[in-house]
């Protein structure tokens, strides 16, 4: 199936350019709605996860992080979904409580004003209700934390049940894997145009504000949501030249300079230079659902070891392909790559440098850019059908740049599905 193709049935670009053209506000809302999530989709993710709870032994899930809440609820609110082990669960909202109750959630809003009115709200589930307060411990502000528990719910035991929900949704539905098709797509398409845009003398930052324009007309609706604390991005990294080699404060392979110390990651004013790589690494978002890629262009041509770390990438990619099935262990196959880099003598420069070197090869994509799996060396669930995520091996050259890619795949019983279908080959201009 050809690029445009794919566009054409996926992108969401010909739904925007209808908004665009239309004046009517009727005709917005009604497209708006178009992209809901399905109400059986959230019932059913909703009942799996009352299961995990019962097992777990925890009696209440009282879940606040934005991420957990579209993915229970298909909305984003200031406020909690009240998740019993059993029965229905209930939508507490603080704001926007109007244009909640207008779209007619599966879960019927509960509004409230002051966090002092959730136990009463929550007295038929109270009554009955037995086992630990279960709370996303790895996101929740401590303030909050410390007002619910000593507050609120004093002399309730408190667990965390973030390891719940982030293995729940290591594996996608169907609905959710075409939502990454959607924003693979876009990658797809944006891609396409760079060829035309790149030229000596063109800043990263005019590179990338090029992108991110045509990345917004396409459909990415702008945020990419992170899960780990006080870990954030904006669009992507474009970066060129030994501006690729200087990594940052987040845990990623590459980093940058950015514009200053306040944000010291991605595109920055250096130039692009003919005979240096130049690295695109792009995420989109679609209906709240992410795609990641990298690729990789140059002016004129590269470094003969730029060349040679670029057929090592290809062969990692080909070792992932062949050895990526359900049942693996992240970890088995983290260290058949490790091993791969190492017989061929590139340790030294493979995914960082020195102490910040980062220590996964890839990593789960959906809701946020950083969910599970993660194929590092500990971790312990195996590949399983349906998980979705990015493989990107890169190798960080002195005084020449970053080389690398990174695509996004389904997991299926026979190999990987790629859903970033752009060539991967380095282009040269």
């Amino acid at each position: 199936m050809t690029n445009f193709a794919r566009t054409s049935i996926f992108c969401p670009l010909f739904h925007l350019q209808k908004l665009l053209a239309s004046e009517s506000c009727g005709l917005c809302y009604a497209m708006y709605m178009e992209a809901s999530v399905p109400t059986r989709e959230i019932r059913q993710r909703v009942a799996y996860f009352q299961n995990l709870l019962s097992e777990a032994g925890v009696g209440l899930a009282l879940l606040r992080q934005t991420a957990d809440l579209f993915y229970y609820t298909g909305q984003v609110a200031d406020g909690f979904l009240a998740v019993p082990a059993s029965g229905e669960p209930v939508f507490l909202v603080r704001r926007p409580q109007e244009r909640l109750t207008a779209a007619a959630p599966v879960w019927p809003p509960v509004c409230y004003a002051d966090l002092r009115e959730l136990p009463p709200l929550l007295a038929p589930i109270l009554t009955v209700w037995k086992g630990p307060l279960g709370l996303e411990l790895d996101v929740i502000p401590a303030a909050l934390y410390m007002r619910l528990r000593e507050q609120l719910f004093a002399g309730r035991e408190v667990c965390d049940v973030s390891p719940l929900i982030r293995r729940q949704r290591m594996v996608k539905s169907l609905y959710e894997i075409e939502q990454i098709r959607q924003a693979a797509a876009i990658l797809d398409e944006v891609q396409q145009a760079v060829p035309e845009l790149l030229k000596p003398g063109l800043s990263e930052l005019e590179l990338a504000a090029a992108l991110e324009y045509r990345l917004r007309l396409s459909g990415h609706q702008g945020l990419v949501r992170l899960r780990n604390w006080d870990l954030e991005m904006f669009y992507g990294h474009v970066l060129s030249g030994e501006s690729g080699l200087h990594l940052s404060y987040i845990d990623t392979p590459s980093g940058g300079l950015g514009f200053s110390p306040a944000f010291p990651q991605g595109a920055s004013l250096k130039k692009l230079a003919p005979g240096e790589p130049i690295s695109i690494d792009l995420a989109a978002c679609v209906n709240g659902y992410v795609a990641d890629m990298t690729r990789m262009y140059a002016l004129g041509d590269l470094p003969a070891q730029a060349w040679q770390a670029f057929e090592l990438v290809e062969n990692l990619f080909a070792i992932f392909e062949e050895s990526a099935r359900p049942g693996v262990m992240p970890g088995d196959l983290y260290r058949r790559l490790g091993e791969e880099v190492q017989r061929q003598g590139w340790e030294d420069y493979f995914m960082g440098q020195g102490p910040d070197r980062v220590r996964f090869l890839g990593h789960g994509v959906g809701l946020e850019l950083d969910e599970f799996p993660i194929i590092a060396a500990r971790f312990p669930y195996p590949l399983a059908p349906d998980m979705v995520l990015a493989f990107e091996p890169k190798f960080f050259l002195p005084g020449i740049g970053m080389v690398g890619l990174e695509d996004t795949g389904r997991l299926t019983p026979e190999g990987v599905e790629w859903l970033t279908l752009a060539h991967r080959g380095i282009t040269v201009i």
